[in-house]
Formats: structure tokens, sequence, C-alpha cells
């Protein structure tokens, strides 16, 4: 059996045409269609769900509080029935015709066919040059992570042999918008890869899910997949906000004093506390940014989000000890006092780090 999974997000004016021309297309093949809908806005969810009644070969899976088309694709395949597995866009730009050559071919070589714009005959057909030459970049990046090679490894349509992606599982990253890449980045060496080439067609409706977003989650999966095993990405992108916050840390101070000073001298008790003003000022935008962006993941909402930044809070005050206690040390050795400093900080970002992600952001 050949099953096709459709991850959709606001593809309701697509789905019915596509379901039919899919079963067209898969006429003599035996075959399933899961649609696996991210609780779209328009209820595409809904409208697969009526195409669905009494009907054998469609099933629907709405994912309430869960996002992402490799994540999608995913769960659709831990669902499927079939022997081979296969995924296209819902938008009507892939060509339902190459459907039976897809499965014919994973079917036979037992890996991964690949419906390619990039082999001998295909095109990408009406896109604009920016966005071929931002294809081709990406394109040219994904190749030289693989583990197996294709020359279109982001594409978003192709199939693949059960067992092949069985084997790649426990490797796969959900976070993403190319399902593939992550495929050719894991199956195992000496996987068998066909690219049958097909010609990028126009959306039926909707607008393109091709957001900065996704361009940001495509980079991320880049260093993700290549310098990630060496230093974490989470940690990476943590220093990157504790970077942004010293900004901020020292923007809140200076306005703190001048609001306390009015320009003049400041008293101790003014100095101090402008300081503690913009360490807390810091500590906010910190929590802020990581929550939305570091652990995007698993975000915190709610009440979780203040219990959680009250921990952001006692982690960052014993990493400031924990700071000041290196450095001390360090000092009263006679290290230099640059070094000690530095070593003392990178200490602090450790500790907060860690505890952070042990208390704050558990998961």
């Amino acid at each position: 059996m050949f099953s096709l999974i459709l991850p959709t997000y606001n593809e309701a004016k697509n789905i019915p045409a596509l379901v039919e021309k899919i079963r067209g297309s898969l006429k003599g093949v035996p075959h399933e269609i899961i649609i696996v809908d991210d609780d779209s806005p328009d209820e595409t969810w809904r409208v697969a769900q009526e195409l669905a009644h009494d009907r054998d070969d469609l099933h629907v899976i709405r994912r309430i509080g869960r996002r992402g088309l490799s994540s999608a694709v995913i769960e659709g395949f831990l669902a499927a029935k079939g022997d081979v597995l296969g995924v296209m866009d819902a938008d009507g730009q892939h060509d339902c015709g190459l459907l039976p050559k897809l499965h014919k071919a994973a079917a036979a070589e037992g890996g991964i066919a690949i419906g390619s714009r990039y082999t001998e005959g295909g095109s990408v057909g009406e896109w604009d040059e920016r966005r071929h030459l931002m294809s081709r970049i990406a394109t040219r990046l994904a190749v030289s992570l693989c583990r197996v090679k294709a020359s279109d490894p982001m594409s978003g349509f192709f199939a693949i042999d059960r067992q092949t992606f069985e084997k790649a599982l426990p490797n796969l990253n959900p976070k993403g918008f190319k399902i593939l890449l992550d495929l050719l980045v894991h199956v195992p060496k000496g996987t068998k890869v066909q690219e049958i080439p097909f010609t990028f067609g126009k959306r039926m409706h909707g607008e393109s899910k091709l957001s900065r977003r996704v361009q940001i989650e495509f980079l991320e999966y880049i260093y993700d997949v290549s310098l990630g095993r060496y230093v974490p990405l989470m940690f990476v992108k943590y220093c990157i906000v504790g970077s942004l916050g010293v900004v901020v840390h020292v923007s809140a101070f200076t306005f703190f004093e001048y609001l306390l000073t009015r320009g003049g001298g400041a008293t101790f008790q003014q100095f101090s506390l402008s300081v503690a003003g913009a360490i807390e000022t810091a500590i906010v935008f910190n929590f802020l940014l990581n929550n939305a962006w570091t652990f995007s993941h698993i975000k915190l909402k709610g009440k979780q989000a203040f219990v959680g930044f009250l921990k952001f809070n006692g982690a960052c005050l014993f990493g400031a000890l924990a700071n000041y206690a290196v450095s001390a040390f360090l000092f009263s050795f006679g290290f230099p006092e640059l070094f000690a400093v530095v070593v003392g900080a990178f200490t602090g970002v450790i500790w907060n780090y860690t505890m952070n992600r042990l208390l704050t952001w558990r998961g």
C-alpha cells in the first residue's frame, strides 16, 4: 500500500480538488491519503473530515498545540499503514501525475524516490530570480550535509520505503520545513535515491508558507546538523540573548541613573538603585527573548510563564554569585583581572543555561 501524507495549514480551498486529482492518479494503486492539519484557522481539518466521511482511503489528523511541516509528516508516516510512504504539498504545486512513478520507484529500489526540480528535465517553473537564487544557495548548503546525495534535497515531493524511514527515524529532527533533507542526512549510507524530474507549478489558492521564520529555521537546522553536535544550538542562542541583554543592561542603567539624578552626579544610593533596575530590566528582557526564541519549542505560557520567570530570576541570582566567586577566586591567586572576569562571566553563563534548562524550561 502507498500512504500519501498531505501536511496542511490554511489549505481549505485546495483540499477538495487536490484529493480528487490524487485519487485519479492513484487509480489502480492500493493507497490511503492522510491529511495532517495543524489546526488551521480556515478549518482545513473540517473540510478534510467532511471529505473523509464514508471514505476508507482518506484519514484526517488534526493537531492541537503542535505546529511544523516536518513534525506533521513524521506524525503522518507513523500513523500510516503502507509499506511505501509519500508526501506532497497541498497547494497544487506538485504534479499528481508523478505519484505512481514515485511509488513504483521507492517500492522497487527500497530507498527514496524524489520529485526533483533540479535533475535533468526538471524546472522551478515561474519563480522569480530572487527566489531561484535563494533556492540554489540553500540547496548547495543542504547537499554538503547529506549522507546520501541528491540534486534536490529540499524537495517536498517524494516517496520513501518504510524500512528506510524507520532506520532514520530515531535521529530525525522534527523541527523545520524540509523533512526530505533531514532524511537524506540520517538515512544509512548506500541508500538508493532515484530522482524523477517535474516542473514546479503554481499555487491554486492561498499564500506561500515560505516565511522569514521558515528561512531562519532552515539556517538553524543547518547549524544543528553540523556544528550543533559540538556546541548545542540552544546554548548558542542563549549566549546571543545574553549578549543582547548586556546592551539592554547598559541602556537601562543609563536611563535609570539619568531619571534619578537628572544628569547630575549620582550618590551611592542612586547608583545602587540604577544598577538594580538595570539588572532586573535585563533579566526580564532575557527571559522574554529566551522564552520566545531559544526555547520556543517548549515555550512557557500563562501561569507556567510566571512561575518560570521566578525560577529564571533565582537561577540568574545564583549565576551572578557563581560568576563573582570564580572571578574573586582566580584574582586572589594572582591571575590577571581580565582573565578572572572573563572566566567568571563564562561560568555564570554556563550555570544560568544549565539551571534554566533543568528548572525553567524543562523538556
